[in-house]
């Protein structure tokens, strides 16, 4: 066999596009996705309604919403980048940028549905399986046209700045690989190595670097993180920092996923997208606006109960820690009596403690103290669902508490505080914390919530029981231990 034979044939990578041609691509796929979009609803509709009497009326329906449906489209396809060719690089995330978008189309049409009158009476002449099934063929058309555009065509390459600490020689394996897969040139600014990590989190900040390569994984990060998130008191640029999963773990105890080709754990400045914050940011606003609606009877109710039951103010306000280690202040109705920290200063609440009221008590069971925080929510200050705010005393203490975590709003519940109010282990708080930011999705959000009136309405009283056996058994452990084991959360 001739090495002619023997030569396996070149993989087609597509016309690499000439800088500045990306606009002009991202245009055409919005009008091809117009077009497309009404071809498809045109063909769901004549092939449904066809043989009808009145099947004009329906398409005439269809006619006077879709620049609605095509302006819902261009802003949600906006966020969720599905018109830029840098996010294409992937079949799965073609598919769920695409029907993020297209299903957040959908959801906010039917909103709009239901507040307009007008936009009522148009989108009600016809059955709903006629717009789920054509939102359907709509995904699948658009995760076609961006598969074809992905083969025949890479976007010019985009120059960033990498930062290496640990080795090198492992580093450049990997940036090789991402070069290979095109649209991405990682420019080596500068290599560290693992006894230089109190030097990495400022490199990164002076060098401005887009990447940073961990091929240590021995390496703690936590204070890296700490050094961006809470020494700084202000937002980061988006980065991102990779780590190489170790190889002696791997068999049995590293779950990764998303390795983007390649085994890396890859954790970002930012952990939500435009798109999401976009998202979390109204659902914060209408459901704390909701919530001040509903539960406004029982503030005003709760506030006079508090002025009877001890001398006092109603509010209690407390300084916390908030999104990039800048102090705000907490409101809470008072559940403790007055000076009741002037002799023991700051310390972790529990569920016999001296400190709180009778009526506190039952504020706290419930989370009735909890309810201002909503008016924060919706100032913007907090958001519902995100990890929970500490105390400034907390934080300067442990590294846990001033990083990644400190990289969203503080919630006013979190996975944290639903899983163990009390008595859960401060690295097992950081953990739920941590899975928060990287699991995120508005489902998430919801269904936190719901896990939040299930333990206040039903499982408050499991809680308290089981506090009491958890502190039995911590006072075999040394002092250092047991403060340790506490939930710094109060």
């Amino acid at each position: 066999m001739s090495s002619t034979e023997k030569r396996k044939p070149a993989k087609i990578r597509g016309v690499r596009l000439p800088h500045g041609a990306e606009r002009l691509l991202s245009l055409l796929l919005v009008v091809f996705d117009a077009l497309l979009m009404n071809a498809v609803f045109f063909g769901v509709f004549t092939v449904w309604f066809g043989g009808l009497k009145h099947a004009d009326t329906y398409l005439n329906a269809y006619m006077q919403i879709r620049w609605w449906l095509l302006g819902l489209y261009c802003s949600f396809g906006l966020l969720a980048g599905i018109f830029n060719i840098r996010n294409l690089s992937s079949a799965s995330d073609i598919f769920s940028h695409t029907s993020n978008a297209l299903l957040g189309t959908f959801i906010s049409f039917n909103l709009l549905a239901f507040f307009s009158r007008q936009m009522a009476s148009l989108a009600y002449n016809f059955p709903r399986p006629v717009f789920l099934l054509a939102t359907a063929f709509c995904v699948l058309t658009a995760v076609v046209l961006r598969a074809i555009v992905a083969t025949l065509f890479r976007p010019h390459p985009l120059i960033r700045r990498a930062i290496i600490i640990g080795d090198e020689a492992e580093a450049r394996r990997i940036i090789k690989h991402f070069h290979r897969r095109g649209g991405v040139r990682f420019r080596i600014v500068h290599t560290m190595k693992p006894e230089q990590l109190e030097e990495l989190a400022s490199e990164v900040i002076f060098r401005h670097a887009h990447e940073v390569f961990v091929t240590d994984p021995s390496i703690n990060l936590d204070q890296f993180w700490a050094q961006i998130f809470y020494n700084r008191k202000e937002e980061p640029h988006e980065f991102k920092v990779r780590i190489a999963a170790d190889y002696r773990k791997t068999s049995g105890t590293v779950a990764l996923q998303s390795i983007e080709d390649f085994p890396l754990i890859t954790l970002n400045s930012h952990p939500l997208t435009q798109l999401q914050r976009l998202c979390k940011r109204a659902f914060d606003v209408i459901f704390s606006a909701f919530a001040l609606f509903i539960s406004s009877p029982i503030m005003i109710l709760t506030a006079l109960l508090v002025r009877i039951d001890s001398p006092g103010p109603i509010f209690y306000k407390q300084k916390r820690v908030g999104r990039y280690g800048k102090e705000f202040d907490v409101i809470k109705f008072r559940s403790m009596r007055v000076g009741s920290e002037s002799r023991s200063g700051p310390k972790v609440a529990t569920a016999d403690d001296a400190r709180i009221s009778p009526l506190g008590g039952f504020l706290r069971r419930f989370g009735i103290d909890e309810l201002p925080q909503f008016f924060l929510v919706f100032t913007g200050e907090m958001s519902v669902v995100g990890p929970r705010p500490e105390r400034p005393f907390f934080v300067k203490d442990y590294y846990e508490f001033q990083g990644r975590r400190l990289s969203a709003k503080p919630g006013v519940t979190g996975l944290a505080a639903v899983n163990s109010r009390y008595y859960l282990r401060l690295t097992d708080k950081v953990t739920y914390d941590y899975y928060y930011l990287d699991n995120y999705c508005l489902v998430l959000d919801i269904k936190i919530v719901f896990q939040t009136i299930w333990v206040l309405l039903f499982e408050s009283n499991k809680a308290l029981h089981d506090q009491h056996h958890e502190l039995d058994g911590m006072k075999k452990l040394p002092a250092d231990d047991e403060n340790r084991s506490e939930n710094h959360d109060n």
